[in-house]
């Protein structure tokens, strides 16, 4: 009987796994990623909802172009990345929330908003929190006016 030889998986292949593995989980994931690699970089650019080379601008006039609420996408943070790379931007009823996504314990976890939050969700990659909020809704809060709305994150965009 022929059996195919074995091969060891290579470290994009490892981290679509650990990727799969995060989205079948109920609970928000938390198994070690390490930091930020030329791997992990590959698999953002194929994700239907990065935006690596776009621009805050970009991605306000690109969400606000397509109008349908729970539009999102994820991006590259304006200012230094250090603990906060990137932004998670969603539109709804017309408006753009720009949410911080945090990088904790040296890149094995990422949690979304600002600091200083109690019991926030911790997640092992940006793709499980993304899989995670395209079926728990994701609170949003007008900082000027304290207002605050649920959407479910539902129509990935790249600019």
């Amino acid at each position: 009987m022929y059996k195919p030889p074995l091969t060891t998986p290579t470290p994009p292949q490892l981290n679509n796994l650990l990727l799969l593995a995060g989205r079948k989980s109920s609970l928000p994931s938390v198994a070690p990623t390490g930091s930020t690699s030329a791997a992990e970089d590959d698999d953002l650019l194929a994700q239907p909802w990065y935006s690596g080379n776009c621009d805050r601008h970009a991605v306000e006039s690109a969400l606000l172009h397509l109008q349908k609420d729970g539009a999102y996408t994820v991006r590259p943070s304006s200012g230094p990345h250090g603990s906060q790379p990137f932004t998670l931007a969603v539109l709804l009823r017309g408006r753009v929330f720009n949410i911080p996504i945090r990088r904790l314990d040296g890149g094995r976890h990422y949690a979304l908003g600002r600091e200083g939050r109690n019991h926030e969700e911790l997640f092992s990659s940006m793709a499980a929190m993304v899989q995670h909020f395209t079926r728990h809704p994701l609170p949003l809060v007008d900082r000027h006016s304290g207002s605050r709305e649920l959407t479910c994150l539902l129509f990935p965009t790249k600019p």
